[in-house]
């Protein structure tokens, strides 16, 4: 019960975060964002470490140390910045629709690493829900669209599975030695993992300037902070305990509600169309996501 109650507000608060990473979207470009809500992160699980009197170096095998770094490397340094790039791209509630590849990737990498049965099911399910990210990008009004735009769709569909594919191979790697770690040491190794990761790709980039000037104190801070709380403290933290208190095909389902969350926040809060189209391929995900798990 505790790991489908941290799951669920996983989603809650990663649903929140989307719609407000959306907003900060307009004001940062995705490898500022990134860079930004990871220090947020940072300065919030080491304050929370210091509180509650969490170690900092615990007596861990050095094998708990790389899978935890490279775990932080794949789910925040590149999955992150793929989100972003994505987000940008297609507004949050085609990207629910994209974030429902999630599932089945959990599902894949599942049994490639842990070496869980992937099902009859587990496939179908999975081609409905890349079946679902084509039908709703691809309606009848996009085709009505210029070259560009259909580009600009393509590539942040590219960047979003890329997105899920890093968040759930991230995950699923470290699945057994959550099963006897602390969730708040396990998230800090990560965190900063993928912060030194953002640091060094910044620093070697030939745009460094441009990234380094946008993180300035500024009004994009208004938003970009609140996101960065809700999405890489709150919504991380329960993520990560989720794994480590329930099965990963429980966590993983429960965590799709974010696409509902998701699908709902955007058409409150950004005015985003709720049209036949996407809200079919939204039924046909989470059927497949379903599908998925139930098999």
């Amino acid at each position: 019960m505790l790991g489908s109650i941290f799951s669920i507000a996983a989603a809650f608060f990663w649903a929140s975060a989307v719609i407000l990473f959306k907003k900060s979207g307009e004001l940062f470009s995705p490898v500022a964002l990134n860079i930004y809500k990871s220090f947020v992160a940072l300065i919030l699980v080491t304050l929370t470490m210091l509180i509650l009197n969490i170690p900092f170096f615990p007596d861990k095998p050095i094998n708990d140390w790389f899978l935890l770094s490279l775990s932080g490397f794949l789910g925040i340094a590149l999955a992150d910045l793929f989100f972003f790039m994505a987000l940008n791209r297609l507004g949050a509630s085609l990207m629910a629709v994209v974030e429902c590849l999630y599932l089945p990737s959990v599902i894949f990498f599942s049994f490639l690493i842990l070496g869980e049965n992937l099902t009859t099911g587990a496939i179908i399910g999975g081609i409905l829900v890349l079946s679902a990210v084509f039908l709703g990008s691809f309606g009848r009004k996009k085709f009505q669209k210029t070259a560009a735009e259909k580009k600009t769709t393509v590539v942040g569909i590219v960047a979003g599975c890329l997105s899920m594919i890093f968040v759930a191979s991230g995950i699923v790697m470290i699945k057994e030695l959550l099963e006897h770690t602390d969730v708040f040491w396990a998230t800090l190794v990560r965190v900063v993992a993928g912060t030194i990761s953002l640091m060094i790709m910044v620093l070697l980039h030939p745009r460094r300037r441009q990234y380094l000037n946008e993180l300035k104190f500024s009004k994009a801070w208004l938003v970009a902070l609140p996101a960065s709380i809700s999405g890489n403290f709150l919504a991380l933290l329960c993520w990560v305990a989720g794994m480590k208190y329930t099965s990963v095909s429980q966590a993983a389902i429960l965590n799709q509600m974010s696409t509902i969350f998701i699908f709902i926040l955007a058409a409150i809060f950004l005015n985003e169309k709720i049209t036949v189209n996407k809200s079919l391929a939204i039924a046909v995900a989470l059927i497949g996501a379903c599908l998925a798990i139930f098999s």
